[in-house]
């Protein structure tokens, strides 16, 4: 893991070694290894290494091959292909590096297309006199740039660009509108004006005259047609094995753990990478002794009994959303969507303080396996509608619902004609998409930047197929802004986080598996279950409820830091973008015991307030 940073100057006048530096010194990997910075007239990049691989100790912070510089924040997981594709000879050892830049060499920019793991990186090319950067498919990895007519500036965090001399700092409207409704899905703008992340799957071609950014990837191909299930089943179990295995992949040293929820997916990593360790694997679990409604043990505890780990815990009812939340928009420099980050960033400090700089996390499990409830009207729309009744049926059991509600929610719903819908909507009162989302923006800033189209444009979510529903889930980069909220808040501890399901060959297998291994005798997420069904306990094998995390987060937010709240949505200035008197209207619902919409009307606008004050915007 590691932070890097560039300038190319596009006018073609020297970099400034001090600006390099300074965009170096914002970025925060806690006790990295090594770092560099290097100057070459129009080009300056630098890296803050934090050795992570048994391969990365052998390393520069800035790498140089045949008239190439390379910056890069990279764990290379198809290694050993690679190695055969680019013969490329160990000297000691071949280090991602060394493949990236190989990669490079053989295939210029198509280079990201051949590269499995998490990656962003930029390449200096002295010949072609451009920079090359990429990011990984799915942006496991973040990558913020700034583009103008004289340079084009990269860092791994936003930060390190803001408050520079090329960047503005005017806030993005439709950025702000996107938060405020509760849009994650588009990763491609930032609250600043000037500053953009490079969306995953994308490369970026810079020289004097242009700048390219291009996709190289997308979820795509037909259905995999296989024998048998037990074939689907067993091909799944080798690339999750193998997505595991190369996230196990660290120094003797470093010490590599796994969080553990007691749900399905922390459970499945934690029980397929104790298996492969040979000693017992550290977990870290958040337990809500005093809160009851939030607390997990009952199903933590099934895994310790099932299997021997190194178990660690920590106290989620003992901290509350806004502890820490300064530190928090300082390291991310702008609200985040994220209401448990609170939760995260403790596990990150458990796992510093057990000297742990490798954290596997279940995150992606939902999205990858999909919970195959776009089948129920896929089998409608195909005509089969003895199948269509008998899923759900048993999906009503398991999930403790009623037939008649799966038919209106999972059938009608999706199957509605938009015409239909939109009449609905006028007729009920419900036609204007913001007011379904918030009731506390402002109507003159709503008006101002076309709030209203925006909402309309990215709140359907109705997907008439598995694959389709797949594909939008995981096919816009939407993961993106939740991987770089968990990797820069990771790296406050050096801490690096790994996400065996956002492996690029599990992805891409369960995509194009059929629909009926997604949903199947009213059991969502089928394939994994049935996958691991020899290493999972069967109470977690078999569960299908999911932690309420929202009863600690209500309880602590009214008990811990109402004070706070009060104080910001009271205070003389205020954020144009909301109605102050709609805010503290729905911040008292809330102290009363209203819990409708809180994150939108409450959590949301104390976010954006507090990074207000935070940054002297109101100055």
């Amino acid at each position: 893991m590691s932070g890097i940073t560039g300038i190319f100057s596009r006018d073609g006048s020297a970099v400034n070694r001090g600006t390099v530096e300074a965009m170096a010194d914002k970025l925060c990997i806690q006790g990295f290894d090594n770092s560099d910075i290097r100057i070459k007239g129009s080009i300056g990049i630098g890296r803050e290494q934090l050795v992570t691989t048994p391969e990365a100790r052998y390393e520069s912070a800035i790498e140089r091959n045949d008239g190439y510089l390379l910056t890069a924040d990279a764990r290379i997981d198809n290694r050993n292909e690679l190695q055969t594709q680019l013969n490329v000879s160990p000297d000691p050892v071949v280090t991602d590096a060394d493949l990236i830049l190989a990669a490079y060499d053989q295939w210029g920019q198509e280079c990201p297309e051949y590269l499995v793991g998490a990656f962003a990186f930029a390449i200096w090319d002295t010949e072609k006199k451009r920079l090359f950067c990429a990011r990984d498919h799915v942006g496991l990895r973040p990558l913020f740039y700034v583009n103008t007519n004289d340079m084009f500036a990269l860092a791994s965090e936003i930060g390190s660009l803001a408050d520079r001399e090329f960047v503005s700092n005017q806030l993005d409207g439709i950025s702000v509108g996107d938060f405020l409704l509760g849009f994650y899905n588009v990763p491609e703008p930032t609250f600043y004006d000037d500053i953009c992340a490079l969306p995953p799957a994308h490369w970026a071609v810079v020289n004097a005259d242009s700048v390219k950014i291009q996709q190289y990837w997308s979820l795509d191909g037909p259905e995999i047609e296989l024998n048998s299930d037990e074939a689907y089943l067993e091909e799944f179990r080798n690339r999750f094995r193998e997505a595991v295995r190369a996230r196990l992949r660290t120094p003797e040293n470093v010490r590599v753990a796994s969080t553990l929820s007691g749900g399905l997916d922390s459970s499945s990593i934690a029980c397929v990478g104790n298996s492969m360790t040979d000693r017992p694997l550290p977990t870290i679990s958040v337990t809500f002794d005093d809160i009851r409604g939030s607390d997990e043990s009952e199903y933590i505890g099934a895994v310790h009994d099932h299997l021997d780990f190194d178990s660690h815990f920590v106290r989620g009812d003992q901290h509350s959303p806004f502890e820490h939340v300064d530190e928090m928009l300082d390291r991310l420099d702008e609200p985040f969507i994220s209401n448990t980050l609170y939760l995260h960033w403790e596990m990150f400090r458990a796992a510093s303080d057990e000297n742990v700089r490798v954290l596997l996390d279940g995150y992606g499990g939902d999205q990858v396996i999909s919970r195959g409830l776009a089948r129920f009207p896929q089998l409608a729309i195909t005509g089969k509608p003895l199948e269509l009744v008998r899923e759900m049926w048993k999906h009503a059991d398991r999930y403790d619902s009623t037939i008649q509600w799966q038919l209106y929610r999972r059938v009608l719903t999706p199957l509605e004609p938009e015409p239909t819908r939109k009449l609905r909507r006028k007729l009920f009162g419900s036609d204007n998409p913001v007011a379904q989302r918030s009731d506390v923006i402002d109507s003159e800033f709503v008006d101002r930047v076309g709030l209203r189209s925006r909402a309309r444009e990215l709140g359907s979510r109705r997907q008439r197929t598995t694959r389709a529903d797949q594909r939008r889930i995981l096919g816009g980069g939407s993961q993106a802004t939740g991987l770089e909220i968990a990797n820069i808040s990771a790296a406050t501890f050096g801490v690096e986080p790994r996400f065996p399901f956002f492996d690029r060959r599990v992805m891409e297998f369960c995509f194009r598996t059929p629909g009926h291994l997604k949903l199947r005798d009213g059991w969502r997420r089928w394939l994994l279950r049935n996958a691991l069904s020899d290493i999972l306990p069967p109470k977690i094998r078999d569960r299908t409820t999911k932690g309420n995390l929202a009863v600690a987060y209500y309880e602590t937010l009214r008990s811990r830091d109402s004070d706070e709240l009060r104080d910001l949505f009271t205070a003389d200035q205020f954020p144009p973008y909301l109605d102050q008197e709609r805010v503290q209207s729905e911040f008292e619902k809330f102290m009363e015991g209203d819990e409708s919409n809180v994150l939108a009307n409450v959590w949301r606008p104390a976010l954006l307030c507090r990074w207000f004050e935070l940054t002297d915007r109101y100055d």
